[in-house]
């Protein structure tokens, strides 16, 4: 099921996070990550056995797109593959259970989960589960393990033996590539100029930039004008 979360054994799980269309590799732009993209693409061409890799970056690195685009990829894995956003209030310790049966589970915003007893416990038994299956354990976060405080020092322990790869946050021409794509999808254009005067004055973030871009779409399409140096100026207070 390349578009959902795909179930173990057949049996189809009951949690509403289907995987995002965008969230390709194809889509990914790699920049400095060049490692932690080659090293997710070859998941299935490695010796079988368990694997735990953590992404740890800042919003809008692309750790969700990263971990979602290898769900898709490795989607067709005999015991299924699973995405969850850690951070999503609907995801509880109870969406855990059963999970080691899965051969891949991504897991978003792990550490967001790190402090509460409860939860500590489902990942501690859902890495130990997958450590006795064989299973693939990808998970992203915030910060590395060594920063990682918690209720359980086992579990602590268990995370920094994860294989850590920090994402490197796209230059400003890699910017430049997602918010010309994001345009395209809306069927604007952003001209040269108008990109190179948006990256100097706004924000470095991606997530940032995406979100002002939102406000840029709304505002030309209600004008009905294209994306100009005044519309920036009139509409960010750039």
């Amino acid at each position: 099921m390349p578009d959902s979360i795909a179930g173990t054994r057949g049996r189809q799980l009951v949690l509403a996070f289907p995987l995002d269309s965008r969230y390709r590799f194809e889509d990914f732009v790699t920049g400095a990550n060049g490692e932690p993209v080659a090293a997710l693409q070859r998941l299935r061409t490695r010796p079988a056995g368990f694997r735990a890799c953590l992404l740890v970056g800042t919003p809008g690195a692309g750790k969700t797109h990263l971990l979602q685009a290898t769900c898709r990829l490795h989607g067709a894995l005999p015991g299924g593959v699973i995405y969850l956003p850690l951070a999503d209030s609907a995801v509880t310790p109870a969406a855990l259970e059963g999970l080691e049966r899965c051969d891949l589970v991504a897991l978003d915003d792990l550490d967001a989960w790190l402090g509460d007893p409860e939860r500590e416990r489902a990942l501690l038994a859902l890495y130990q589960g997958l450590l006795a299956r064989g299973g693939v354990l990808l998970a992203s976060a915030a910060q590395a393990p060594a920063a990682m405080t918690g209720h359980y020092p086992d579990l602590l322990s268990r995370l920094r033996s994860f294989t850590v790869y920090a994402l490197a946050p796209l230059d400003d021409a890699g910017k430049a590539v997602v918010l010309r794509r994001l345009a395209a999808e809306r069927g604007l254009e952003l001209a040269q100029p108008v990109l190179d005067y948006w990256l100097t004055r706004g924000p470095r973030g991606l997530d940032a930039l995406i979100a002002q871009f939102e406000r840029l779409d709304v505002a030309a399409m209600a004008a009905q004008r294209r994306i100009t140096v005044p519309l920036l100026k009139a509409e960010l207070a750039l």
